[in-house]
């Protein structure tokens, strides 16, 4: 949150603001308190901070910092004791249940494991079908950066991300710079749509 004031948070830069989509879809969730701060409420506890660039008062909460942890060494915002997810079980799981039900080969075994993930913070078990699969890896995996390739691997992200102005065939890739093209004589092509 830019310029953030209040008791619990440091002040940050105040970009990638949480959607009301994703709100709306946490909200009912026992996740949502471990993943997005509720900016409305910080305000009306005496909290204050600046709007920033399409500001939703949602921010996410699994990386923010606490003034409790600020590091008196160095560069307090490049010494941050938060740990770097690199790979979480739970993506494991529902990686697994995905390719389990796509095959055929053992859905009583991707049931399983869909219901660990979801058992892990008191949800009810649900069928595992690939619809309830793929909400899982969003509402589990929120602000973790898995949502755009989840959308793109599962040929979804047109109908979720088209009104955004995702283009498909290109929007996938990025543009290649154009001095590495130079370098190569024109050997590299530029992707498609830059």
């Amino acid at each position: 949150m830019d310029t953030y004031n209040g008791d619990t948070y440091s002040s940050g830069w105040g970009f990638c603001p949480v959607t009301l989509d994703l709100v709306n879809a946490l909200k009912n969730d026992p996740r949502f308190a471990a993943t997005i701060i509720d900016g409305a409420a910080l305000k009306a506890a005496g909290a204050t901070y600046n709007a920033r660039y399409q500001n939703t008062d949602y921010f996410i909460k699994k990386y923010a910092p606490l003034k409790a942890y600020r590091s008196t060494l160095g560069v307090a915002e490049q010494n941050w004791p938060i740990n770097e997810i690199e790979i979480r079980l739970a993506d494991t799981y529902l990686m697994q249940a995905e390719a389990l039900v796509k095959s055929g080969s053992n859905p009583a075994r991707a049931k399983e494991l869909l219901d660990a993930v979801r058992a892990r913070v008191g949800l009810a078990s649900v069928p595992a079908t690939l619809d309830n699969i793929y909400n899982e890896r969003r509402l589990e995996l929120a602000t973790e950066g898995h949502r755009f390739f989840d959308l793109v691997r599962t040929g979804r992200a047109l109908a979720v991300l088209g009104p955004l102005g995702y283009k498909a065939n290109k929007s996938e890739y990025l543009p290649i710079p154009q001095s590495e093209i130079d370098v190569t004589k024109g050997v590299i092509k530029q992707n498609p749509g830059y």
